[in-house]
Formats: C-alpha cells, sequence, structure tokens
C-alpha cells in the first residue's frame, strides 16, 4: 500500500487544500492519504480559527484518509522546528512519499537548497549575520542568494518553498527514503487579504470570516463550510487571538520580566520591552506592533505571545527535542482508507490513540506524559474566551470516523 504523507494546518480547509490533495493522489499514485496537522494552535502563532476535530473531518471529506495531530509545542514553532515534529510523526506511519503546495516545483533545486542548509558553516554565516541585527528570513535568504544565485533566492524567500525546503531538510536528517510530490500553489499568493476567487489564500478567507463572522464564507468546500457554521452555532465567535489578549496581559504581569525570561522565544532584552508596553496597548495587534523590529518578525513575536499565553519555556522545548518521547501518534480523524493505514501503522509498532482509553491499552500513563499534559492544559485554554467551555476534551472526545 503506497501512501501519500502531507503537512498541513487547514485554519481552515479550503479549496486549494482540495485540489492539493487530489493532486497529490494523482501525482504520487498514492493508495491513501496521511495528513499531519496542527491542533488547536498554528505555526503562525494563533489559535486555529476553528477546533481540530472539525478541520480534520473537513480535510477527510476533502481528500485525507486519515489526519493525525501535529504536537504542542511544535505546532506553533518556527518553521524548521514545525517540518521536523511533521516528518517524526508522519514516520510512524507507513508512509513513502511527502507531497507539499510550493511556488517552485523543482524538486533538485528545492534539495540543493536543503543540502546546503545542513551545512556547518552555513548556519554559521546565519548567526553572523542575525548578530548584525538582520531577522532570521533576510539572512537566510541573502546568504542563499550569495552562494546559489538568483534562481535559489528567489525560490527560498517565498513562503511556502520555504517550508518545502525545511521538510526535504527534515526528510534528509532522518535518512528517509520517501518521493517528493510537490504541488504547484493554485491562486493567490500565500499572504493574498483579497478574497474575490476559487483559491484564495487562507489568510484572505479568516480575514473574511474574522470581519463577517456568521456571514457568507466562500473558496470554502460544502463540508468545510459545514463544519465552519457549526463551530459559529456553538460559540457564537470563531477563534482568533483577539479573544485571548486579556489572557495575555494577566500572564505577562504574572511572571514578570524575570519569568518570561523562561518562555522560550524571549531574548534577552526583549522580556523587559514585553513586560513594559504591554499596559501600552488595548489591542494585541498594537502590542505585537509595538515590539516589532528588524531582527524580530511580527510571525516570530506571535509565536513568543502564544509561547508566553500557554507556558511554554525553554525547558520544555529541550525535553520534547530530545529523542524521550513514547511511539504513539493522536488521530483526529479517519475513513475506512484510513484503518487500513492504522493497521499497517500498528503493525509497525507505532502505537495509534484515538480515545481516552488507548493510552492505557498501550500501558501509557496518559497523565505523566508531559506531551499530553502540556495537550490537555492547552486545549483547556482554547475555550476559555469562548461561550461553550469545552473542558477536558482530551479525555472525552474520540477520533471521528467518516464513513464516504
Amino acid at each position: 500500500m503506497k501512501i501519500t504523507g502531507v503537512v498541513a494546518e487547514y485554519n481552515p480547509f479550503h479549496m486549494g487544500h482540495e485540489y492539493q490533495l487530489k493532486k497529490a493522489r494523482e501525482l504520487s499514485s498514492a493508495d491513501g492519504i496521511a495528513v499531519v496537522m496542527s491542533g488547536n494552535y498554528v505555526q503562525r502563532g494563533e489559535p486555529a480559527i476553528i477546533d481540530k476535530f472539525k478541520r480534520a473531518e473537513a480535510a477527510v471529506h476533502g481528500g485525507a484518509d486519515i489526519v493525525i495531530e501535529l504536537p504542542l509545542p511544535f505546532s506553533c514553532q518556527n518553521a524548521e522546528m514545525f517540518a521536523n515534529a511533521a516528518i517524526s510523526e508522519l514516520k510512524k506511519l507507513p508512509v513513502n512519499a511527502l507531497s507539499f503546495g510550493c511556488e517552485n516545483t523543482d524538486t533538485n533545486l528545492l534539495k540543493e537548497i536543503a543540502a546546503l542548509q545542513l551545512n556547518d558553516r552555513f548556519n554559521e554565516k546565519i548567526r553572523e549575520e542575525i548578530k548584525k541585527g538582520m531577522s532570521y528570513p533576510n539572512a537566510l535568504a541573502n546568504i542563499i542568494r550569495s552562494l546559489l544565485g538568483e534562481d535559489a533566492f528567489n525560490a527560498a524567500s517565498s513562503p511556502n518553498n520555504v517550508l518545502a525546503v525545511e521538510y526535504i531538510k527534515s526528510i534528509m536528517k532522518h535518512k528517509l527514503n520517501w518521493d517528493y510530490v510537490p504541488v504547484k500553489r493554485m491562486g493567490k499568493a500565500h499572504n493574498d487579504i483579497s478574497a474575490t476567487g476559487y483559491y484564495d489564500s487562507a489568510t484572505a478567507i479568516r480575514k473574511s470570516i474574522l470581519n463577517s463572522q456568521s456571514g457568507k464564507i466562500n473558496s470554502v468546500p460544502v463540508k468545510s463550510k459545514e463544519m465552519l457554521f457549526k463551530f459559529y452555532e456553538e460559540q457564537d465567535t470563531f477563534n482568533s487571538f483577539k479573544n485571548y489578549y486579556e489572557l495575555l496581559v494577566y500572564k505577562i504581569i504574572e511572571l514578570g520580566p524575570d519569568g518570561l525570561n523562561n518562555i522560550y522565544e524571549v531574548s534577552e532584552g526583549l522580556n523587559n520591552k514585553t513586560y513594559s508596553n504591554v499596559f501600552k496597548y488595548d489591542s494585541i495587534d498594537d502590542f505585537i506592533m509595538s515590539l516589532k523590529s528588524k531582527r524580530y518578525t511580527y510571525s516570530r513575536l506571535r509565536r513568543m505571545l502564544l509561547n508566553i499565553l500557554l507556558g511554554i519555556t525553554y525547558n520544555d522545548i529541550k525535553y520534547f527535542m530530545s529523542p524521550n518521547n513514547s511511539n504513539y501518534i493522536k488521530v483526529l480523524a479517519f475513513n475506512d482508507t484510513g484503518k487500513q493505514i492504522i493497521k499497517m501503522a500498528k503493525e509497525n509498532g507505532t502505537s495509534i490513540i484515538n480515545r481516552f482509553s488507548d493510552y492505557r491499552k498501550y500501558n501509557l500513563d496518559a497523565e505523566s506524559l508531559p506531551l499530553f499534559k502540556l495537550t490537555d492544559k492547552a486545549t483547556n485554554m482554547y475555550y476559555v474566551p469562548l461561550k461553550n467551555k469545552k473542558f477536558n476534551v482530551e479525555y472525552i472526545s474520540n477520533a471521528v470516523y467518516v464513513k464516504i
């Protein structure tokens, strides 16, 4: 059975995602599509617009066969950590290939860029540029241009290609013999905010949804739209970081400058600025802009603030990056083909968690697992500012079986 893996956030699941899954299956001649998806918090550094189970269910209706969870804390960290964790999860399944959306489908060029970034001297150059005050993305792009030329620079500068390169780097580091199946991005650019066409960006769709709330939603398949409205009916709103600003202010005040120093991504000096500026602004967007500089990008600052909200420390990251976690996956949604993939994964020694009782089946004490404890805390936090507060979701929610 040939299984093609896909890394996703589906925030929300839209027409472009449906197209990618269709092309991934077609181009790789896959028997099944396995998706590893961010849970309730995403790589941009914010809560997902609707919860993970509804997004996963929409994805299975849209072409995936199984959706597993990309665990915290990596679902909301930088591209390198996000990609490496995603590949680590997918390799627990019998995956033979990885498909990814990108602007440049020249896999040889992408592999060349990935190999360069794995070179120790390259990383030394990056550190030298960052010390001069340059942001990581700009330092990365400029060094690639100087060493590999303009085509590589253009490829490395586009958002989807950045993730594609990180996936390839991770596959190389894990020494996996997977095929690469790039799918050319359709429609609007990654951060295009105009919602006018069939293949609008997720950024534009989120903006449209959040501005109109329960109004018209474009560029989203029928089932995904149904999941969006279902969440809205439950909560009278869609979710965004704006809902958490008061909680964030409280956390910053509680931690103080010294406590902030322990939070992942809070670098020296930024702790004091974060603490002093939080008293000056009434919105999270204004607060983030007050912290922004050449060195600290908007996305990095959002991830930092989410780490503060969730209490993710440098020690947490150090622990989760060490090879000490159980060989299990958390399934969010699946269909009949997904059942076959689950069976194969079990035969390969992977523990499958469809419901809380499954931890005991594999002799795992969930409440002593740091990964479960962090996920449980973060899931509870997800619902704190919402109308229908669903606590203990990690204990009572089962993977969604989709009969197609």
